[in-house]
């Protein structure tokens, strides 16, 4: 089974699908971007520095980088004959989460770039790119913001005060957004409180989810 690992920046999804990753033995688990990504990390910096006439290129090389990703790993995944059943792809956040950063950073430059940017959105993403199941991991800005300084990138923490409005724009209106794409593309997903539990609790409430979904699909 496709799973993604979904929510806001901070909301533990990394962590989720590494734990997940290392449970189930035979998974597959493709990541958001490789830490040594220096494409993906000098526009991030960019974008927090507020660089100009960055935001179409880093949402486009973000789908694109993905998407390519994923395919070559589905590939593997049938070449090596693994069963769906028990072995699992999990995704962390997947490309068409990240439509919700698009339609955020793209609508201060006008209507004619949201309207570009879908259009190019449309033609890259591939019903055969979504997740089977979404699980998504829903925190609290403050438990957002306790997490971010928690975790200590750099980039975030020293341009943290300059996004502040951003990065609650973007809390505000994720899981609206997330709702609306999952319902426009028939995305099953689950919702998991994030807020006020331990890694490990986060991880068994996960687990029961994936035992009952991959129980009903496959029973």
């Amino acid at each position: 089974m496709i799973i993604g690992i979904s929510g806001m920046i901070a909301a533990g999804k990394s962590s989720l699908s590494e734990k997940l990753h290392n449970y189930y033995k035979n998974s597959i688990m493709l990541h958001e971007f490789e830490e040594g990504d220096e494409v993906f990390n000098t526009f991030l910096k960019w974008l927090y520095e507020k660089q100009p006439n960055l935001t179409i290129g880093f949402q486009s090389y973000i789908i694109e980088n993905h998407s390519t990703k994923f395919t070559e790993m589905t590939d593997k995944f049938l070449k090596d004959k693994k069963d769906p059943k028990n072995d699992h792809i999990f995704l962390d956040r997947f490309s068409l989460e990240h439509y919700i950063f698009a339609k955020l950073i793209l609508s201060e430059k006008g209507q004619r770039y949201l309207d570009a940017y879908d259009a190019l959105f449309e033609r890259l993403i591939s019903n055969n790119e979504l997740p089977e199941l979404a699980i998504y991991l829903d925190i609290s800005f403050e438990t957002f913001v306790k997490r971010i300084f928690e975790r200590g990138r750099e980039t975030e923490v020293n341009n943290f005060d300059s996004n502040y409005e951003y990065f609650k724009n973007l809390h505000n209106n994720y899981l609206k957004i997330f709702k609306e794409i999952a319902c426009k593309y028939n995305l099953k997903y689950v919702i998991i409180d994030a807020n006020n539990k331990t890694e490990k609790e986060v991880f068994d409430e996960a687990i029961n989810i994936i035992e009952r979904e991959v129980n009903a699909k496959y029973r």
